[in-house]
């Protein structure tokens, strides 16, 4: 859980700092956070990403979140699309965002074993 907290903290700094790449080191590791495609002002800007790794006492972990754009059409329109994959010693996750600009509400989506799981959040 501490992982995922400070992982938001860099993306916290990065995005109201308008850096690029940013490393923090913690208790648990090293962290560094790179951010490209980001070249307006748009919300859910298509092709935009942000890419993770860090070396923990558990092992190392990267992630990747791709921005795919709005969706246009069906259950999630109007809702950003972001593909989230990480890489940690444990295996490979892939899960699917979808969420409002104000990132309030959304949808996340991931198969399980050849099982599809979607799961909604509203703030």
């Amino acid at each position: 859980m501490r992982k995922i907290v400070l992982v938001l903290l860099v993306f916290i700094f990065l995005m109201g700092c308008g850096t690029d790449r940013v490393t923090v080191t913690s208790e648990e590791g090293d962290v560094t956070v790179e951010a490209s495609g980001f070249d307006s002002d748009e919300w859910c800007q298509a092709g935009a990403q942000w890419k993770m790794s860090g070396s923990f006492d558990e092992g190392d972990t990267n992630a990747q979140w791709m921005i795919k754009g709005l969706v246009t059409s069906g259950e999630f329109a109007g809702l950003c699309h972001v593909e989230y994959s990480v890489e940690t010693p444990d295996g490979q996750t892939e899960i699917d965002y979808y969420f409002s600009e104000d990132g309030e509400s959304g949808y996340f989506e991931m198969d399980v074993n050849g099982q599809k799981f979607t799961q909604e959040w509203n703030g």
